[in-house]
């Protein structure tokens, strides 16, 4: 059973034994040791260790200070002739790294064996950290992947989710590229923003767990406080439910269900 896991639950499971107070703790137990024994292959999307990773007081100044590695290759032919050729890419020293609220259970979870989604993007932001542990894919698995992500990722933006509401903030200080005007932004809207980086990363997450065929995606998340517009609230997980078999679980409801 695949099993994706959201960032208010993957580090419960990974470290129950830092979390006695919790209320669901054993059913955290339960679950670590289904992992454990094989019965449930454990994703945990990348964005928890990129877009998540950064402190949400710093999410705006990161956009503004961030630039795309840009390369330029240039070789000259047997006729004389000069080719230039161009490529753009993620600073890979952009990102700050695992936080300490992070590093506190990523050891555990690696150990445990889950296994990170990447989805990726043009220029996009990656953790140099965790590359070597992101999930590897054959040639033809990893083409129907990014097929169905970017497919399911298109489609979350069409129910104003995901990664819409931080576009559209962009956009609003740079009609040119919604990045740029991120850095743009007044500092009103820095509390905008972080909560749009937030939803960002939820629809990353849910669209890289349905194109890898997740059986479900493990969450404490209501999304009452996102609002309607949320990729996880109960419009929209109906909507994915119906095109993608999109299934949203609790940790109760998960240790429940492998007893």
């Amino acid at each position: 059973m695949i099993i994706t896991f959201d960032s208010n639950v993957w580090r419960k499971v990974a470290s129950p034994d830092n979390f006695p107070k919790d209320p669901i703790n054993p059913d955290y137990r339960i679950i670590r040791k289904a992992i454990d024994d094989g019965k449930i292959k454990a994703f945990l999307s990348e964005t928890i260790f990129t877009l998540e990773a950064i402190k949400k007081k710093d999410r705006k100044q990161f956009f503004k200070d961030y630039k795309a590695d840009f390369k330029t290759d240039i070789t000259e032919g047997d006729d004389g002739s000069i080719k230039m050729s161009f490529t753009i890419g993620p600073n890979e020293n952009a990102h700050p790294g695992l936080n300490d609220f992070l590093k506190e259970h990523f050891a555990d979870a690696v150990k445990l064996g889950f296994n990170i989604i990447h989805l990726p993007r043009i220029a996009g932001i990656t953790n140099k950290e965790i590359e070597s542990l992101k999930f590897k894919m054959k040639e033809e698995e990893l083409s129907k992947y990014l097929n169905k992500v970017f497919e399911v990722g298109k489609r979350i933006k069409e129910l104003k989710a995901g990664d819409y509401d931080i576009e559209q903030i962009g956009l609003k200080y740079h009609s040119d590229g919604w990045m740029l005007g991120l850095g743009n932004a007044p500092d009103s809207e820095n509390g905008v923003i972080a909560k749009a980086v937030a939803e960002w990363a939820d629809g990353d997450s849910v669209a890289s767990h349905i194109a890898v065929n997740g059986d479900y995606f493990c969450t404490n998340d209501s999304a009452k406080k996102a609002g309607s517009n949320s990729v996880l609230s109960a419009k929209n997980v109906e909507v994915l439910d119906e095109e993608y078999k999109f299934r949203k679980i609790t940790p109760t409801e998960l240790a429940e269900l492998i007893k």
